[in-house]
């Protein structure tokens, strides 16, 4: 459906002038009457090709989640409310996604089969949460539970960023310091304490035997650590059994492994509440919660889960065989199975969550800006004693 630019008379005899989609110009002269609007004249707009491969932005798929909503609770039939959608779509791509959505409904499909035919924009949990609205006949809060699902998704990642950044950038400063001193100072320093014949320590020995190893293997010793994560990654992606193992190894490091633990169980929990609630039953949801997490012996605990609740022990009992969620989240659960409430439940777990993982994220940070800062004092310490060391000896010996 193509675009059109338009300028019109609206009922104060005022020239006014805009866009909209139409299937041809009749039909948008008929949609501009239904607006109290006489046209003057129109002509097709201009539209920006999208990138096939770009992405489109989570907060532009929250808009649409958030419009669509309103539209739904205002009864606006979904042909309307898809046509509304797409024309208020600020990115060029999402809106020649739509357009293909709305074409597709139109010649019969489903909304939740027309959003499938674009995997790349919507994901299986999107596309499964509409359908779940579909069969329930509840689209708006389909709607609404995807919105703050992507809400909720976008401040992880945020979080995430948060745990990493500074530890990352820190260590890449140390990494430059330290080559930039063994490559440069330091051998013009290790020179002139040579020259002067001075008797060296051991640490001083050791600082001069990292220099020559700097100046003679520099890209050995730089490209070992890229070479083993590239490596690393490879195999990960690669070897699924290598990819279990270190994801065993992560949730065992200090720090790291109780953050990674928290926050992929707190996407769990939290889909698991989007799906409940979006009227999907506890084993389908289970599936698809499963799918959010990303480390494999958790995501095998979720499947330990789902296995028991589809033999017919209670999610209480499950969460606690599966030995992966802390006591008070399983007696949260157990309160929900007993009284019968278990979206209150779920409201629970997902705020204990939200609190564990803000503290983790905080406490992990915290803890490791001043280990990396004293490591750095301590290599830069290393340096000024084994360079002034021997020449405050010298000294003391001359004073004798």
């Amino acid at each position: 459906m193509p675009s059109y630019t338009y300028t019109a008379i609206n009922e104060a005899g005022r020239r006014v002038k805009g866009s909209v989609y139409a299937d041809n110009e009749l039909d948008l002269e008929d949609r501009l009457r239904q607006l109290g609007l006489d046209m003057l004249e129109a002509k097709t707009a201009r539209v920006k090709k999208a990138s096939k491969r770009g992405r489109v932005r989570v907060k532009d798929l929250i808009v649409l989640c958030m419009h669509l909503e309103q539209l739904e609770r205002a009864g606006v039939p979904l042909m309307d409310a898809l046509m509304d959608s797409r024309e208020a779509c600020d990115s060029a791509k999402l809106r020649n996604v739509m357009n293909g959505v709305y074409e597709a409904v139109k010649n019969g499909s489903v909304l939740s089969q027309a959003l499938a035919t674009f995997p790349r924009i919507f994901s299986d949990v999107f596309v499964g949460l509409v359908a779940a609205g579909e069969k329930t006949g509840n689209m708006s809060d389909a709607f609404h539970h995807l919105a703050e699902h992507l809400k909720w998704s976008a401040e992880i990642r945020r979080k995430i960023k948060k745990a990493t950044r500074y530890p990352l950038v820190l260590l890449v400063v140390i990494s430059l310091v330290v080559s930039v001193m063994m490559l440069f100072v330091v051998p013009k320093l290790v020179d002139f304490i040579l020259s002067q014949g001075f008797s060296l320590p051991i640490h001083t020995r050791a600082l001069i035997a990292v220099s020559y190893a700097f100046q003679n293997y520099w890209f050995i010793i730089l490209g070992m650590p890229a070479g083993l994560i590239i490596t690393t990654i490879i195999l990960y992606n690669t070897s699924e059994r290598f990819a279990y193992k270190v994801d065993s190894i992560i949730l065992k490091l200090p720090l790291i492994g109780p953050v990674v633990r928290k926050i992929d169980l707190a996407r769990f929990t939290h889909f698991f509440s989007v799906m409940f609630n979006s009227g999907i039953d506890v084993l389908d949801s289970l599936r698809g919660a499963k799918e959010v997490v990303h480390n494999r012996v958790l995501k095998e605990s979720v499947e330990l889960v789902r296995t028991n609740v589809s033999e017919g022990n209670s999610m209480t009992s499950s969460l606690r065989l599966s030995n992966q969620f802390p006591n008070l989240v399983v007696r949260m659960f157990k309160v929900g199975e007993d009284s019968g409430n278990m979206k209150d439940a779920l409201i629970n777990v997902n705020f204990f969550y939200n609190r564990e993982v803000n503290d983790s994220v905080d406490t992990m940070v915290g803890a490791i800006q001043p280990i990396l800062t004293v490591v750095m004092g301590a290599i830069i310490f290393w340096v000024i004693a084994a360079v002034f060391g021997p020449l405050y000896e010298s000294f003391s010996k001359m004073k004798l």
